[in-house]
């Protein structure tokens, strides 16, 4: 009994290891070529764009005898009056500020494109049979594993059977 439980794994495991070959195919192939081509453009575009500059502060001042006086800036604020002596003070302050200045400002686009080639090539694929018999080992392996399944089988059903007339017995 302890034969049989050390051979049924030893048939596995032999059984496991001889096994049959799969048919192998040759197949005859072209060059297949694959080709990637990455292109960068760079294109600078002028798009109009506003800035703004800031004014420093200016001061200017005259002082002069007549009755009129007259100061100048496009960004000022004048202030002018005539002195207790009868002299015209005229004041001239600029606004902090900051003024706008459109320009053309560059902006550069990158669009970078792949583009793949596949040359494609006919692949010819050609079965040739080989004029070879099988091997005894090959033909034993294929008619042993059925062999071996059937022997299984009877030793279990030979088993339970024997286990079956122990329990008649016995009663």
């Amino acid at each position: 009994m302890k034969t049989l439980r050390l051979l049924i794994p030893l048939l596995m495991a032999a059984l496991l290891l001889c096994g049959c070959a799969a048919s192998r195919h040759v197949s005859d192939s072209v060059n297949s070529e694959q080709r990637d081509t990455v292109r960068v453009e760079t294109v600078t575009i002028y798009v109009p764009d506003t800035v703004f500059v800031e004014i420093p502060a200016q001061t200017a001042e005259r002082e002069t005898r007549d009755s009129v006086s007259q100061l100048e800036n496009d960004y000022a604020a004048s202030e002018a009056r005539i002195n207790p002596d009868g002299s015209l003070y005229h004041d001239l302050r600029t606004k902090p500020q900051k003024k706008p200045v459109e320009f053309q400002k560059p902006v550069e686009r990158r669009d970078s494109i792949v583009y793949r080639e596949r040359v494609r090539t006919e692949t010819v694929t050609e079965t040739v049979e080989v004029p070879r018999q099988l091997t005894w080992f090959q033909k034993t392996s294929i008619y042993g594993f059925w062999a071996a399944i059937f022997f299984l089988m009877i030793v279990y059903t030979i088993k339970r059977l024997k286990a079956h007339i122990l329990k008649i017995r016995q009663k």
